[in-house]
């Protein structure tokens, strides 16, 4: 917001009027950062029930897609205001600041789903395969930290190398992020087998083994159905003998 928005410079003494440009841009995105947490804990409140409907999979997935919309939409924010004539004071026009802050703000949702969902889905696929939670919560985190290690120690240079400004790491964020989301999507299981075992207890034929039932719900809900109550059919008259 400081340099890319506002147009000023911490770093140029004999120009007062660029340097308080660039700390009110400070200002404004401290501002945008406060709308940014007030929809990370509205994300957080509801985000429970849209794993339940959507799964934990899925909404991760989305979520970094839309992380990555937002880093795009930050190129174009960039781009167009470059482009643009300022007031005579030097203020940006309105309608750049209002979308840089529909932009922080909307950054919130994902960013509530990457503090909750990885570490969520890492200890119950731990759990379920009776792995220690404390060695796979360490390698998530290697994960984490490593990346962010690289980014933090390569940006710099690599904004650098086309001529500064945060552009070209905008860039790089926005294919990670969406290769990310698709990797989610496509890759992981959407983990709504807990729900769907709970529908198929509710209805499943009598005799059937805990094993069974949850054949039976997979089947019935998200393979063919008309396979399923075969299944279940054939199931239920060996169960009886």
């Amino acid at each position: 917001m400081g340099r890319e928005i506002y147009r000023g410079s911490p770093d140029n003494p004999d120009n007062p009027g660029q340097t308080q440009r660039y700390h009110d841009g400070v200002r404004m995105g401290s501002f945008g950062l406060m709308l940014n947490s007030v929809l990370l804990g509205f994300t957080s409140v509801v985000l429970e029930k849209l794993c339940r409907k959507w799964g934990a999979g899925l909404v991760w997935g989305v979520s970094n897609i839309l992380m990555a919309l937002c880093f795009v939409a930050m190129l174009v924010i960039t781009y167009v205001a470059k482009t643009m004539d300022y007031l005579p004071n030097g203020e940006p026009p309105t309608g750049i600041v209002i979308a840089s802050l529909v932009v922080f703000t909307i950054l919130g949702a994902p960013l509530a789903i990457t503090y909750s969902i990885p570490y969520a889905m890492a200890a119950s696929r731990v759990e379920n395969l009776g792995l220690g939670q404390g060695l796979a919560m360490g390698i998530l985190n290697l994960a984490i930290v490593i990346p962010q290690v690289i980014v933090s120690l390569g940006s710099g240079p690599w904004d650098q190398l086309f001529g500064g400004g945060n552009a070209p790491a905008f860039a790089v964020a926005a294919g990670a992020s969406f290769m990310g989301g698709l990797v989610a999507i496509l890759g992981l299981p959407r983990a709504r087998i807990a729900c769907i075992i709970e529908k198929a207890r509710r209805r499943k034929p009598i005799g059937l083994s805990p094993l069974m039932i949850y054949g039976y719900a997979v089947e019935v809900e998200v393979l063919q159905p008309f396979f399923a109550v075969d299944w279940a059919y054939q199931s239920t008259r060996n169960s009886f003998g």
